[in-house]
């Protein structure tokens, strides 16, 4: 992906920065596609980091492929080891099981969201931070909790390691 088509997404959340720099500090390969962590690096010398799904070059986080390969590695507990550390795949329960249809949520939002089945809400956190992400907190405590009141955690992936 360009930097000029980077800086255009939705979920870019730097857009009236002046952009110095972009480069890929990892990729992730799963099953044909790369999840890939972006250092997007801006004048005077701040940066921040994004997430893509990338096949041939172009954004696919919402491929139904990848999203089959991503529940497959969250319902398996799977870890995949990178050079820079290493991605955890992991279900809070339940597996997600066989995903057949794909789709965007819609909503226009900083993040990526599609509907899984009409059953599951995927979100993709787009600009990734250090440490735990609190909403991804939250939402595990109420779940491990049987808190009823909240669409139910039903899975999720991380990086961990040196970026």
């Amino acid at each position: 992906m360009q930097t000029a088509d980077l800086t255009e997404q939705r979920w870019f959340g730097s857009k009236s920065q002046d952009v110095a720099d972009t480069r890929v500090l990892e990729t992730v390969p799963i099953d044909g596609f790369e999840l890939a962590i972006l250092e997007v690096a801006f004048h005077p010398g701040t940066h921040e980091l994004y997430q893509l799904v990338l096949q041939d070059g172009e954004d696919a986080i919402g491929d139904a492929g990848f999203v089959r390969a991503l529940a497959r590695l969250m319902d398996g507990n799977s870890d995949v080891e990178t050079e820079a550390g290493n991605v955890e795949f992991r279900h809070t329960g339940d597996p997600i099981g066989e995903v057949r249809d794909v789709r965007p949520m819609g909503a226009e939002q900083s993040n990526s969201s599609l509907v899984l089945d009409d059953r599951i809400a995927l979100k993709a956190y787009r600009r990734l931070g250090a440490g735990p992400n609190p909403e991804l907190e939250v939402l595990r405590f109420l779940t491990e909790r049987g808190f009823e009141n909240i669409a139910a955690l039903r899975g999720w992936y991380a990086h961990t390691g040196r970026l």
